[in-house]
């Protein structure tokens, strides 16, 4: 009798035994993975320069806009977007104000993924060429067939900048109509990154 009361328990302990790593393994089985989507970039982007005239309609930059390093990590594809104020302003005097197409931009990849076109890993609409700033929402970057998921490493960036008159003669001459004051000037950018399914990029 005494035999059969050990045996008894020693059923009953392995059964509670066997139960609870039932329940852990469960717990383990019905985790799931989040999803990544960051952009590393500092919180608050301006684009500052400075312009001097130096004789009539004839005007120098004094000081280029910095560039804007940022990185991307993404476990799904994703689309980047730049708008920007409507104005560049001057530090000194808010009255003045310059069009803010008078600068332009483009975005030099540095990582891994390939950014050269939609059979690629990333299609980069400044790729050889460079986009006027805007208030206007614009797609710059987005997943080519090969997808551009990755961490830093893969999606490494810069934001470059371009002023618009400096080599085009008409611009040059559009802006000098503006009676552009000596001056700092300065606007605001936003980058908005966000998931995306699709391989299409605007025109």
């Amino acid at each position: 009798m005494k035999k059969f009361s050990i045996i008894l328990i020693l059923f009953v302990l392995l059964s509670k035994l066997v139960s609870a790593q039932g329940e852990i393994m469960e717990i383990f089985a019905s985790a799931t993975l989040e999803s990544l989507l960051i952009l590393n970039v500092e919180p608050d982007i301006e684009v500052e320069f400075g312009v001097i005239e130096v004789t009539d309609n004839l005007y120098q930059i004094t000081k280029h806009p910095d560039d804007i390093h940022f990185s991307v990590e993404s476990t799904d594809n994703w689309t980047l977007s730049i708008t920007s104020s409507d104005k560049f302003t001057c530090l000194d005097d808010t009255s003045c104000k310059i069009p803010i197409d008078f600068v332009s931009y483009y975005i030099e990849s540095k990582g891994t993924n390939w950014d050269n076109g939609l059979f690629s890993d990333i299609a980069n609409r400044t790729k050889d060429t460079t986009l006027t700033l805007s208030p206007e929402k614009t797609t710059v970057l987005v997943n080519g067939s090969k997808n551009n998921i990755g961490g830093a490493e893969q999606n490494t960036f810069v934001l470059r900048w371009d002023l618009s008159f400096v080599d085009d003669l008409f611009q040059m001459n559009n802006y000098s109509k503006l009676k552009i004051k000596d001056g700092y000037y300065k606007a605001n950018i936003y980058l908005t990154l966000t998931e995306n399914r699709t391989i299409t990029l605007p025109n």
